[in-house]
């Protein structure tokens, strides 16, 4: 792996002297330029260099550059500033820091699943293009070689197509700037935790109308359990290229791996739920597990602005992403009398996902009734293939018992690979024409009006026998949207919306024999909103309610006739507030937080009418960051501090051994996480910093899981100290 890393960053090296060369040259060139040239790379919205933990604007509400006040649903971003603050490497680390987000570490207790509103959020946006991510294939995105993270709560349909309604991320690349600049980053802390980013960006012509990027991290660490550690290197290019005054190109690709040792599962309880008391650093699994992820981006974008107020832009996305797993486990409730119960367990699985999405849009201004309104229209395509091979045992190593109160890694040698007894491959292909239109209805009220239709179709083939199931599919299905923004003054806006979301059941049959029609998510929200000191604070409160219906319910007609009969008469609802406030509040002083009250319920099921719907979603969830820089002479010096706040969950679900079949409950309180940092600027390009996270060691559950396992502690008290040089 070390061989690798050397030959990756001389790669990197190559291409960054490459860039550095012809920057050279094009200042040398600079001064024999004389005729005046237009540079059309700006970005809107871009965070970098701002030191700011709010926006400028975000397109995630409606393809055009809006801010947060003009947008009639909850947004939250996480800035360029804010991640190098808190030292966020991955999306997961800057979801954990996002209001309202819930991450549960899915069936593996090892890949990171987010929650919003009580839904998960299933399709992500790079640069606007929807993509479906977050599978056993995904690596997280490294966020080095993004500007910042954009996040939308509530439906998203009308530019994203099929979801679920909780709301949707999108993650704004860095662009290449119009002036040379590099950075880098080196960072070490607990557990063997080594870290180092180099970003360096320059216009590649004497006029700068070519301009390139170029980007690396390299990460190495172990974890605070035993055994695990994790190795990643990530790669970015992207080059920009005007090709005249109107139109500007953009070409780019990006490379991460993986090389992990995961801890699979993570722990069981005790068969009444009860936690077993096991120490942090206790790992439960096997030496050999391993988990190698590889993940390819390529992307392109042409945008041509077709007269002062109107552009058209395509945008295309291709990526490829592949894990190869092999692992053990160990499952299973433990009896409080015996402490028999638990076994451990090995697999192996193999993922490859292929995806191409594609978004054209036409944007623009024009002036009616003596007022200029704006409209977006046009229409996006995503094409995905989904290969999973698994095996649900491992050759020469059948399940055996074990005691999770005296285990040894060592006693368990490596067994020979898996042999794959299952292989898939679920094709997918969505595609969708939409229009948006912003109506000055008067001079303070703005009305939002948009719809699309969609058509969606996925099937699902065995590569063993060749069978191919039957298409699951949705034609021509309507997704409106509809919102009203009022400015009570120069601060201060009103707002309501409605929009909604769908998901395909085609596959479900009624005992007449037709398809379920689809689950539609439906977001119903009102607030207001406020910024400060020229958009450079903003503030929120919002009031929701979901309400998902349609969703699948066994016929009580025909209880038992295999995969059918299926009603479309279950109903869940979610509904609370959500108040937030990002930015600056005084010179050097940023802060960036959030309260979430939410409570989700089963409105009508069969099974669980009345119950909560999501129960690992906390009621109150409280988040709070904020930095400040001393004043005179200590400027030099930077304080900041925060806290998450969650109230207490608890999942239920049968367990394994004498009482299986039977529902318990594992719960845990609430509890609060301190983070603190101290930073200390050396000069203009030179800066420390020194952050503590989990500051009093609170012991806690990152995931609760259920008896069997699935239970994650989360992280104890750790150091980071960070180095950063920019130029």
């Amino acid at each position: 792996m070390g061989i690798e890393i050397r030959a990756g960053w001389l790669e990197f090296a190559a291409v960054a002297a490459a860039l550095a060369v012809g920057a050279g040259e094009a200042r040398a060139q600079e001064a024999a330029l004389l005729a005046p040239v237009t540079v059309h790379g700006e970005q809107a919205g871009v965070t970098e260099g701002s030191q700011s933990y709010t926006a400028p604007s975000v397109t995630i509400g409606g393809k055009l550059p809006l801010s947060l006040r003009e947008i009639p649903q909850s947004v939250s971003v996480i800035t360029r500033q804010r991640i190098e603050d808190q030292n966020m490497a991955s999306l997961e680390d800057a979801m954990a820091q996002t209001p309202g987000i819930t991450i549960d570490l899915a069936a593996t207790a090892a890949i990171p699943q987010f929650y919003s509103r009580g839904f998960q959020i299933e399709y992500f946006q790079y640069d606007g293009v929807p993509m479906q991510t977050g599978g056993a294939s995904w690596a997280q995105p490294d966020l080095f070689m993004y500007d910042h993270v954009e996040l939308l709560r509530g439906a998203a349909g009308l530019f994203n197509g099929a979801g679920q309604p909780g709301g949707v991320i999108n993650l704004v690349r860095k662009r290449p700037t119009n002036e040379f600049q590099f950075s880098g980053a080196a960072g070490a802390g607990s557990w063997d935790n080594y870290r180092g980013e180099l970003d360096l960006s320059s216009p590649l012509n004497a006029s700068g109308s070519v301009r390139g990027r170029v980007a690396t991290a390299i990460e190495d660490r172990k974890y605070f359990y035993d055994v695990a550690n994790s190795q990643k290197q990530a790669y970015y290019g992207i080059l920009e290229a005007d090709l005249g005054a109107d139109t500007l190109l953009t070409i780019g690709g990006s490379y991460q791996k993986r090389d992990w040792l995961p801890y699979m599962m993570h722990m069981p309880r005790y068969q009444d739920g009860g936690d077993l008391g096991l120490t942090r650093g206790t790992y439960l699994g096997a030496d050999w597990n391993r988990w190698d992820f590889e993940n390819t981006q390529e992307f392109a974008e042409l945008a041509h602005r077709l007269s002062p107020d109107w552009t058209v832009r395509l945008n295309v996305n291709h990526a490829e992403e592949t894990s190869k797993l092999k692992y053990a486990y160990v499952r299973g409730a433990v009896d409080r009398q015996t402490g028999l119960g638990p076994r451990l367990y090995g697999g192996g699985n193999q993922y490859r996902n292929r995806q191409l999405g594609v978004d054209l849009m036409v944007t623009g201004a024009f002036e009616a009734l003596g007022r200029r309104h704006e409209l977006v229209f046009g229409g996006n395509w995503y094409d995905r293939s989904a290969r999973a091979y698994n095996a649900y045992s491992l050759p020469g190593f059948p399940p055996q018992a074990v005691d999770v109160f005296d285990y040894d890694v060592n006693d368990y040698p490596e067994p020979a690979d898996p042999q794959w007894g299952s292989k898939s491959d679920v094709k997918t292909r969505q595609s969708g024409v939409y229009a948006m239109a912003r109506l000055k209805v008067a001079d303070p009220l703005t009305l939002v009006l948009g719809s699309r239709m969609s058509w969606w179709r996925t099937q699902t083939q065995d590569l063993i026998s060749g069978d191919r199931g039957d298409a699951v599919s949705e034609h021509g299905r309507m997704t409106p949207y509809a919102g009203l923004v009022y400015d009570i003054d120069s601060h201060w806006s009103a707002y309501a919306s409605y929009a909604d979301i769908f998901r395909v059941q085609s596959d479900l049959r009624t005992a007449s024999g037709g398809s379920l029609p689809p689950v539609v998510g439906s977001n119903y929200e009102a607030g207001v909103k406020s910024e400060w000191l020229d958009g450079r604070l903003n503030t929120s409160f919002a009031l929701f309610r979901i309400i998902e219906r349609n969703r699948a319910q066994r016929d009580p007609a025909y209880p038992d006739v295999g995969d059918c009969c299926y009603e479309a008469s279950g109903e869940v609802r979610s509904q609370g507030i959500e108040t937030e406030v990002s930015g600056r509040i005084a010179p050097g002083w940023e802060v960036a937080g959030g309260y979430t009250f939410n409570t989700t319920r089963y409105l009508k099921d069969s099974a669980n009418g009345g119950a909560a719907f999501r129960t690992f979603t906390p009621k109150h969830i409280f988040q709070l960051w904020t930095t400040y820089r001393l004043p005179g002479e200590w400027n030099r010096w930077s304080v900041g501090g925060g806290v998450n706040v969650k109230s207490g969950i608890y999942t239920e679900s049968a367990v394994q051994g004498p009482v299986r079949g039977s529902s318990v409950r594992v719960s845990q309180g609430g509890y609060a996480i301190w983070n603190a940092r101290v930073g200390y600027r050396v000069n203009e390009h030179v800066s420390l910093g020194l952050n503590v996270n989990n500051l009093f060691d609170k012991v806690y559950y990152q995931r609760l899981g259920n008896a069997d396992m699935g239970n994650a502690y989360g992280e104890p008290r750790s150091v980071m100290l960070s180095m950063r040089v920019k130029y």
